[in-house]
């Protein structure tokens, strides 16, 4: 599977879970299994970006280490890396 098809497989995944979540606390689940669909999301997102992260590295900065734009892919990467942390 290519890398755009990951990609979309994997949103499409987490639109089914957070239809799912809704479903779930519109019709009063119990806590636990909302929390646990919750956590499901994030980990999806987790994977998600994770491959984006991947397609990331392996075409826009390659090409800006390339360019010579090297101290921008530095900042960005290291400003995901800060979000990431929080």
């Amino acid at each position: 599977m290519r890398q755009t098809e990951r990609i979309k497989h994997r949103i499409k995944i987490i639109k089914g879970h957070l239809a799912k979540l809704e479903e779930m606390i519109e019709t009063g689940r119990y806590c636990v299994d909302i929390m646990t669909q919750s956590l499901a999301i994030q980990k999806g997102l987790k994977s998600l970006n994770q491959e984006l992260l991947k397609r990331h590295l392996a075409t826009c900065v390659k090409r800006q280490f390339i360019s010579g734009q090297d101290q921008k892919a530095i900042i960005e990467l290291s400003h995901l890396y800060h979000l990431s942390q929080n």
